[in-house]
């Protein structure tokens, strides 16, 4: 069946809310979505995702398909993890194993131990297809921890520690990590140290509230206090954009990446915060500074995080974090320092841009044009701000 097929095979699909029904098509989105596995697997392998500017076939899903970051990366893992596990593979796209047993099994492998599956996945995935999704759950943890045991690993010549930080739908980050004895033994004694008393008349925390308050203090001192030369790219402050209105009126404020935050946190950080004017429209000595420096200084930098938001190159979306200023026209060639000549690119598109046969173009309405060697055009809208929240109590 082609994908036509199926799209107009969708518009016409009306079903009847029976149980034999929803049971039945529950289980053939089970096969439908094991078959966009193998697509995305083959996609990742030819490189699809470089065709628009993505930066990986992670991002290009996050772009194309409206999916979180946290979803997208599960899509791509499980596609990588089944290139290699053929078995399985095919059992789920027959529909003998279901998708929550194909999410046990991924969950179970690691880079060790999934070459040792792929080993004895003709004896083991025939067992798992007739057992229920908590059944493969328990029966994988058991396979786990017996191939564990088989994983030589050798000491590690340094402590091993991990920390991840992923941001929500929500805006909102969720925080895990591993560290190795001293560090969590130094980072519960910061913890501990840094953690502030209730305030009188409000609500006591919770001790997970409270070591979540400390955590975030220690990152302001140490950002706020940390040695060394302002420099243009030396950027540790948080930036928060706000209209002048909103300045007065006690109006919600977003970051450059869109999290929104409201009237209160605004009215806290203002009391101890330098305020820059930035201009939409016209013109301003803070953003041009025509030929007297070719590094983006600072003030035109934050400027710059402003308006773009994130790499401006096609679908590209690494936030400015990421990012480098590009000089549209090369400042060795009589291009300026100044907002109308500059873009935010990524590195790794930064440098192609200065490859031959690369040109990239800022319209007046923000839009960026980048045309390849081969003339073909990639396009970046213009981003869009964030819209407002409405007021409180409607």
């Amino acid at each position: 069946m082609s994908v036509a097929a199926l799209e107009a095979c969708l518009g016409s699909l009306r079903l009847d809310p029976s149980p034999d029904t929803l049971a039945r098509v529950l289980i053939a989105r089970d096969r439908l979505d094991a078959e966009i596995s193998a697509c995305v697997s083959a996609f990742d392998v030819a490189g699809g995702w470089e065709g628009d500017g993505s930066t990986s076939a992670t991002a290009w899903l996050r772009h194309h398909s409206g999916q979180s970051g946290r979803e997208a990366h599960r899509w791509v893992r499980t596609a990588r993890r089944l290139r290699h596990l053929p078995v399985t593979s095919a059992a789920w796209r027959s529909g003998s194993l279901c998708v929550g047993q194909v999410q046990a099994v991924m969950a179970n492998l690691s880079d060790d131990t999934a070459p040792i599956f792929a080993e004895h996945e003709a004896e083991v995935v025939p067992a798992l297809s007739g057992l229920s999704v908590a059944d493969t759950v328990r029966a994988m943890g058991l396979w786990r921890s017996r191939a564990e045991a088989l994983v030589e690993r050798p000491e590690p010549a340094e402590p091993q520690r991990s920390l991840h930080l992923s941001e929500t739908l929500e805006g909102r980050g969720e925080l895990s990590g591993s560290f190795d004895p001293e560090g969590a033994s130094l980072l519960a004694l910061a913890l501990r140290e840094a953690a502030t008393n209730d305030v009188e008349g409000y609500p006591a925390r919770s001790a997970p509230r409270r070591r979540a308050d400390a955590l975030v203090d220690l990152c302001r001192f140490f950002l706020e206090q940390r040695p060394g030369p302002s420099t243009a790219r030396h950027r540790p402050h948080l930036n928060v954009i706000i209209d002048w209105d909103d300045v007065v009126g006690g109006g919600p404020g977003t970051t450059a990446g869109g999290t929104t935050f409201d009237p209160r946190t605004i009215e806290r950080l203002l009391c101890d915060a330098e305020v820059h004017r930035v201009l939409r429209s016209g013109r301003s000595a803070i953003l041009d500074y025509g030929r007297t420096t070719r590094t983006i200084p600072a003030n035109l930098w934050n400027a710059l995080v402003l308006r773009d938001r994130h790499c401006r190159f096609g679908a590209c979306d690494r936030g400015p974090e990421w990012c480098e200023a590009h000089h549209i026209v090369p400042w060795a060639h009589g291009g300026e320092t100044s907002l109308a000549n500059s873009v935010l690119e990524c590195s790794r598109h930064h440098h192609r841009l200065h490859q031959p046969g690369w040109h990239l173009k800022l319209l007046p309405d923000g839009t960026v044009e980048v045309t390849n060697p081969e003339g073909r055009v990639l396009i970046s809208e213009a981003p869009r701000p964030p819209p407002r929240p409405p007021p409180a109590g409607t």
